[in-house]
């Protein structure tokens, strides 16, 4: 375990950090996130006007330690290319984010389109960011 890179984690949390702004943007499912979240244009303005800056803070402290659990579990299994870090992401995809889903789909009720659209993000950053750390040894 004293081969844990730092600087993949540092990387795979920025990469994944950016998977996120772009993922819940107008480019791609911000609009529908926002219509299934009924959350409007006015809820967004009032937001950016109080200054997001200490939830994108704590969101990528967030980031950062969930990598960091990764990149302590890449390197607890040997783990040395970015294929077998992907598959790493995956399977905590999988064992925890997936199936946490199940229980916001049927007990909070959240409809499956935005269930999918928040599980998915997770499952390319995961995937990304495992192979990041995989790759970097």
């Amino acid at each position: 375990m004293n081969n844990i890179n730092f600087w993949s984690i540092c990387v795979a949390s920025v990469v994944s950090f950016g998977i996120g702004a772009l993922w819940y943007s107008p480019i791609l499912f911000g609009k529908e996130w926002m219509s299934l979240t009924k959350t409007t244009a006015a809820d967004m303005e009032s937001i950016k006007s109080r200054g997001p800056w200490k939830a994108y803070i704590a969101q990528f402290i967030a980031v950062l330690i969930s990598f960091s659990v990764i990149g302590f579990l890449a390197s607890a299994n040997n783990i040395a290319t970015s294929s077998d870090g992907a598959f790493l992401g995956f399977v905590i995809w999988l064992g925890f984010v997936a199936t946490e889903s199940v229980g916001i789909l049927f007990w909070e009720r959240r409809p499956l389109k935005l269930v999918l659209i928040n599980s998915i993000c997770s499952l390319v950053s995961l995937v990304i960011g495992g192979a990041i750390i995989g790759a970097w040894k």
